[in-house]
């Protein structure tokens, strides 16, 4: 069973269709938003005769409300090699059937846009509402081979819609803090949710002695080193810096973002969601 995305935006949608979040638009809806002469609302089922008597040049007003409105969700996902690692091309997978049904269901139209070096064509899915498209997608997934790196992110903006989305990005983060900034600098006219992808693995599961072989999967350089204790703090040191540099780097963009390091779980991801919409 496909998990469920409980999502909620903190801003309000500009889009003129109907949805399930707060819109610009005036239309059907339950919340209040103003006044306007009938004149440029003409329904004179929702006249309000107080405002009526009130109004100084003895005009009818009519209530109008809040049109609920939908938004684009996407799915900006890293396919360098490094994400090929452990679990994590199958958390990209159920989180991309998730993202889309979820959408689905709050009546929104969901897109993919994969990055590599490039952005290929094969990896991008215009927003839309075809459910047969994004499974599609999901089996291209699991036989796709991770390889190269991911200075494609830096280039997704140009793949999205000029109005403002809901844009999750699914990253391990393993490229320079610099790439990072850029790629953020070039999304802020969207609503960025940042996913950070690490297995424990990486780092936690070290023995205390012992030789162990390291592989670049991005640049396939190799080091041999010997595992001792002081050795082993080192590495888990570097790996909490380097999640403290990224926080940082997030939150100066306005992004909160979910380090997921013990597998794929719906109720951790919707609770950040929750978190962020408060």
């Amino acid at each position: 069973m496909t998990e469920t995305l409980h999502y909620r935006l903190p801003w309000q949608s500009s889009s003129v269709y109907p949805g399930a979040h707060p819109g610009q638009m005036v239309g059907a809806g339950q919340l209040f938003k103003r006044h306007e002469p009938l004149i440029a609302s003409p329904d004179p089922r929702r006249i309000d005769l107080r405002a009526s008597v009130l109004d100084p040049f003895s005009s009818y007003r009519v209530r109008v409300y809040q049109q609920q409105s939908s938004v684009n969700v996407y799915l900006l996902a890293d396919l360098s090699a490094s994400m090929g690692y452990a679990d994590k091309q199958q958390t990209l997978i159920r989180f991309l059937l998730a993202a889309a049904n979820s959408a689905f269901d709050y009546g929104d139209k969901f897109g993919f846009i994969g990055c590599t070096e490039r952005i290929e064509q094969r990896w991008l899915l215009p927003a839309g509402q075809h459910l047969g498209r994004v499974s599609a997608l999901a089996k291209q997934l699991e036989r796709l081979k991770f390889t190269a790196g991911a200075t494609g992110l830096q280039n997704a903006s140009a793949f999205l819609p000029a109005e403002r989305s809901l844009v999750f990005l699914l990253s391990d983060c393993h490229f320079p803090l610099a790439q990072l900034r850029a790629v953020l600098g070039s999304l802020q006219d969207h609503d960025l949710v940042p996913l950070v992808l690490w297995n424990r693995d990486e780092y936690a599961a070290l023995p205390n002695w012992g030789l162990i072989s390291f592989q670049d999967m991005e640049s396939h350089a190799s080091r041999t080193l010997f595992m001792r204790p002081s050795l082993r703090q080192k590495i888990v040191a570097a790996y909490r810096q380097r999640q403290h540099d990224l926080k940082h780097i997030f939150r100066a963009f306005g992004n909160e973002p979910l380090f997921i390091t013990e597998g794929y779980n719906s109720q951790t991801v919707n609770r950040h969601l929750q978190q962020r919409a408060a």
